[in-house]
């Protein structure tokens, strides 16, 4: 239960199910999921390791705040561990996560273009793909440490992430070619691409 506890709230919290500043009560979370305060402590306090739970003493925790003052790190964290896992992904992706990109690429085309929660689903399940395909857990747990705070800026700002569905079948070719330049460039181009709609919203300078 436990691990299943923290990636439940680790997903509420991404989703903005519970948005930044919100309560995480112990004693109300462990009612709602029938266990103790010690497990929900456990889980937030893993939570608060990656900036998504701040804790307080004699406050207790609360959903952490979006911090837009250090997107410009974040930026540069994430396209380091990008680069890395494209690559990899390029080199150890199997056929059958091929299909499951071949699939979700079908799936996105036949979605309405304005259901901008659905298409922001389909991104994140187009990043777990690919850090599936790298094989190399240590980087795919780093990178989704980064991403899940770039995930709650996006559905904050209801960025629908265009450049990725627009580009899946140029991902997917690169990766039937074992090309990892293209590979690498197109997910920084993605990246990129949400980075000047999150500037914009914000009113950042570059």
């Amino acid at each position: 239960m436990p691990n299943n506890l923290y990636n439940i709230l680790r997903k509420r919290i991404v989703n903005l199910h519970y948005m930044p500043g919100d309560s995480l009560n112990e004693t109300k979370l462990g009612k709602e999921f029938q266990v103790s305060r010690t497990p929900v402590r456990e889980a937030l306090i893993r939570l608060s390791g990656e900036k998504l739970v701040t804790i307080e003493p004699n406050l207790g925790a609360r959903v952490s705040e979006i911090n837009i003052h250090d997107f410009q790190k974040l930026i540069e964290f994430r396209e380091i561990l990008e680069r890395g896992l494209a690559r990899l992904a390029v080199r150890n992706i199997t056929k059958d996560l091929i299909q499951d990109l071949e699939q979700l690429s079908k799936t996105a085309n036949r979605t309405n273009n304005q259901n901008i929660s659905k298409l922001i689903d389909y991104d994140m399940k187009f990043h777990n793909i690919i850090k599936e395909a790298s094989h190399n857990h240590l980087l795919s747990e780093s990178l989704s440490v980064v991403q899940n705070q770039f995930f709650r800026i996006q559905r904050l700002i209801y960025h629908k992430p265009d450049r990725m569905l627009s580009d899946l079948p140029k991902i997917i070719r690169a990766l039937k070619k074992r090309d990892a330049d293209q590979m690498e460039q197109l997910m920084i181009d993605h990246i990129e691409n949400f980075v000047k709609a999150v500037r914009k919203y914000f009113q950042l300078g570059k």
